[in-house]
């Protein structure tokens, strides 16, 4: 077989260049073989540590099975692994699992890869060479163990018989799906002549393993019933799915954004609202990612996408941590300003006339208060009925939330309506103190969502105690209440003129 095995040696160049992507259960890299003795029933064995097999590393076993010359070998050299036997029955295999022990299998050895994670959907044993003697076949026997049984009991065994010649050019890949697995019986594989090979599958006691948490893999090679010194030479052992790489040693070939381990972008993580820097083909992170200009997550307060919610200076008014907000603005709302009395103030922002807050501008800003003051009696009410009929719920996060979002808007209306309003351009309306008022959405919006939330645990624990249906009023009529004073207070605010203020 050593003029067979130069001319594959060359070919195998090229094959381990081109190789199509894959998961890989072993490239074949790294040199070694094992034969048996002269003696009938002798078994000799041998593991080969490697990168480049899943699981570290290969375990060999060949064996004389019958009387006859010469022995039984398997060796990989040049990127190839190679079966062959005498004049005599014999039989070897390789085995993937993760231990160096080659005289047993660890069933749970590679602790449960999943052969679908790359969409993988089946094998591809590469097949480079069969003669064929005497027109005398051998079988192929790829066995896989499922991780959940230590004891080896839970596996599938498909059997390919090859019964035709093969000897190129290139490699023939016999394509064993993963469905194949999944039951006993009968079935058949493409054969490179355009016809089939047999197969038959063989299930454990315990039944047909799960592809997606293989525990070790077996392929073996049975020519128990051909004493014609059969030779067979094998590519690559791969799968049909899109990642190259070796599983590592948590059994994965992509990381956790789906990309291959194989790719530049593998590895990458995600930012710190969760989503993946780099993803499969066609992915855009521009397109993902979720945080606003504040760099706020969805979910956390005062998100506000995309913008974010910042002063009138542009100054973010709330970040994710460590960010501390920090007003640039002086005592006569000057961005960057040096002035400390307000009686020294006489300009906005903008270079433009600042309004003294009147007594009619300072109700604006009870009125605000006094809205947002209405959803939070709503809610505190709610949660003295849960404590007092011991309803068991548990509503401190909401509590948090709702008072962080009060306190906001309490903050937010008196820093509005007492620091005064520019007036610009000859306008006297005070449309600055409707914008500040409907910046405030988002805070209402927490008032709103937590004050229904324990009304509605109110109504289930009342339900439960069967106390009658509309004891401790209308949380709905509430909010809308609220949302019909805000409105006005927009709406005066935008009508109201404070030229005589002046």
């Amino acid at each position: 077989m050593s003029l067979v095995r130069a001319i594959i040696s060359c070919f195998m160049l090229l094959v381990t260049a081109v190789q199509a992507h894959a998961i890989t259960i072993d490239a074949f890299l790294d040199d070694g073989a094992v034969s048996s003795t002269s003696t009938v029933g002798a078994t000799k064995t041998l593991h080969i540590p490697s990168i480049n097999a899943v699981g570290g590393g290969r375990s060999f076993s060949a064996t004389k099975s019958g009387v006859g010359t010469g022995v039984s070998r398997l060796e990989i050299v040049d990127a190839s692994l190679g079966y062959t036997q005498g004049a005599h029955p014999g039989h070897g295999s390789v085995t993937w699992d993760g231990d160096s022990d080659p005289l047993t299998i660890k069933p749970n050895g590679l602790g449960g890869i999943d052969l679908t994670q790359d969409e993988g959907t089946a094998f591809k044993v590469g097949l480079l060479f069969f003669d064929y003697p005497s027109n005398q076949s051998v079988q192929l026997r790829l066995r896989l163990y499922d991780a959940s049984t230590p004891s080896g009991s839970k596996y599938s065994e498909v059997a390919i018989t090859l019964d035709q010649y093969y000897g190129g050019p290139g490699v023939f890949y016999i394509t064993v799906p993963y469905t194949m697995f999944a039951a006993a019986g009968a079935s058949s594989v493409p054969a490179p002549s355009g016809s089939v090979f047999p197969t038959t599958t063989t299930l454990g006691a315990d039944g047909a393993v799960d592809v997606t948490r293989i525990g070790a893999i077996t392929l073996s090679f049975h020519g128990e019933l051909n004493a014609r010194a059969p030779d067979l030479i094998f590519a690559p052992f791969v799968t049909n799915g899109k990642c190259s790489a070796i599983p590592d040693a948590n059994g994965r070939a992509i990381d956790e954004c789906s990309v291959c381990h194989e790719s530049p972008d593998a590895q990458k993580g995600t930012d710190r609202c969760g989503i993946c820097l780099a993803g499969p083909a066609g992915y855009s992170y521009d397109a993902n990612k979720s945080f606003d200009s504040c760099g706020l997550c969805p979910g956390e307060s005062l998100y506000q996408y995309p913008t974010g919610i910042t002063d009138k200076c542009g100054t973010c008014r709330s970040g994710p941590s460590p960010y501390t907000y920090i007003d640039r603005r002086d005592v006569c709302g000057i961005c960057d300003g040096k002035t400390k009395k307000k009686q020294d103030c006489s300009l906005g922002i903008n270079g433009c006339p600042l309004v003294k807050p009147t007594a009619k501008i300072l109700g604006f800003e009870k009125s605000l208060v006094a809205q947002a003051t209405l959803l939070k009696k709503r809610f505190q009410a709610d949660a003295t009925r849960l404590v007092t009929n011991k309803c068991g719920t548990t509503f401190g996060p909401s509590s948090k939330r709702l008072a962080t979002a009060f306190n906001q808007i309490k903050a937010a209306a008196e820093d509005l309506f007492q620091q005064g309003v520019e007036v610009c351009a000859g306008s006297c309306v005070t449309v600055s103190y409707a914008n500040g008022v409907e910046a405030l959405s988002p805070q209402f919006k927490i008032l709103e969502t937590e004050s229904t939330r324990i009304a509605k645990q109110v109504k289930q624990c009342y339900q439960k105690l069967k106390i009658p249906s509309g004891t401790g009023g209308s949380t709905t009529q509430t909010v809308a209440n609220v949302r019909t004073g805000l409105i006005t207070l927009i709406r005066q605010c935008r009508s109201t003129s404070v030229c005589k203020s002046h």
